[in-house]
């Protein structure tokens, strides 16, 4: 009888201590997401979204139009253009579309 009770007792540390390691990596998990999102909130002008849903959203329509502003820039500089000749909406101020 005393056997089961310690055996009882043994698993349930057991099991406590796997439950308590498992909190770890969620909380540690979660914590590194968390800055890698204020990080990436960062780099995306005028992002003003707290939810992550909504900043990986504003994150994708940025890096879209990087993605266009780069491929027209490309194209320009094949035909001999300038970036003097860009409209100015296509223009850097301060590393911020405008």
């Amino acid at each position: 009888m005393v056997t089961t009770f310690v055996a009882r007792n043994s698993l349930k540390r057991n099991i406590d201590a796997q439950f308590h390691n498992l909190s770890e990596k969620a909380s540690r998990r979660r914590s590194k997401i968390n800055e890698k999102m204020k990080s990436l909130q960062k780099l995306i002008p005028n992002s003003n979204k707290t939810d992550k849903a909504s900043m990986l959203d504003e994150a994708i329509e940025y890096l879209k139009q990087l993605q266009l502003q780069v491929q027209t820039l490309a194209v320009m500089n094949g035909l001999g253009l300038n970036s003097m000749r860009l409209p100015p909406e296509m223009c850097f101020s301060t590393g911020t579309l405008l």
